[in-house]
């Protein structure tokens, strides 16, 4: 029972992982401004916290989703 609660708790923690619009734009070999851009426009979901320019943070399944739409997938 140990194990599995640990388990999930490493796949918790893994879910929640959260990016700064500065480290998603290194992610994605982007500016900061264009990721922040991308929040506001709808096309990278986002949380806010606080009322600071890096009050926005992406969560990291968002950031993949948000890579995996936009991969050219090979020709059948």
């Amino acid at each position: 029972m140990n194990r599995q609660l640990s388990r999930t708790a490493t796949n918790v923690h893994e879910a929640v992982r959260l990016y700064s619009t500065r480290k998603a734009a290194e992610v994605l070999d982007m500016s900061p401004g264009w990721v922040r851009a991308r929040i506001h426009d709808g096309s990278l979901r986002a949380v806010e916290f606080g009322s600071s320019r890096e009050k926005w943070k992406v969560r990291a399944d968002d950031l993949q989703a948000f890579i995996d739409a936009r991969t050219d997938k090979a020709p059948a």
